[in-house]
């Protein structure tokens, strides 16, 4: 619940070909619970601002990401609610109808000043 508003999530990670080469995504998205018109979607490429740690070996694990040394696991309520705060500051509003896409997903991490850590 933020701002007396709940939300539903879901956390995937996915994979994109880049220029012939296989990128990890970590994707998260949300939407007011009941609706899911007007969905937030946030992507976390691989080496754009930060690195992914799925099938990085021992440690490593689907919705966790790294920026320098600052780790952020995405399956934590706490850091997608930074996500979706950052979001709306930027302009998302499910209630009006206005979807968005973010593929910038580690400035908004910093952005929404998410907790970081596992």
């Amino acid at each position: 619940m933020i701002d007396g508003v709940t939300y539903a999530w879901h956390r995937a990670h996915t994979h994109v070909e880049v220029n012939g080469e296989r990128r990890c995504v970590e994707r998260v998205s949300a939407w007011i619970e009941g609706s899911r018109g007007a969905s937030l979607i946030v992507r976390l490429h691989q080496g754009q601002g930060g690195h992914t740690t799925a099938g990085s070996g021992w440690g490593g694990f689907d919705g966790g990401v790294l920026m320098g040394r600052a780790e952020y696991n995405l399956n934590r309520p706490a850091v997608v609610a930074a996500l979706i705060r950052a979001a709306l500051a930027r302009g998302w509003a499910p209630r009006e109808g206005r979807g968005l896409e973010i593929d910038d997903g580690f400035a908004l991490l910093v952005a929404g000043r998410a907790p970081t850590g596992r």
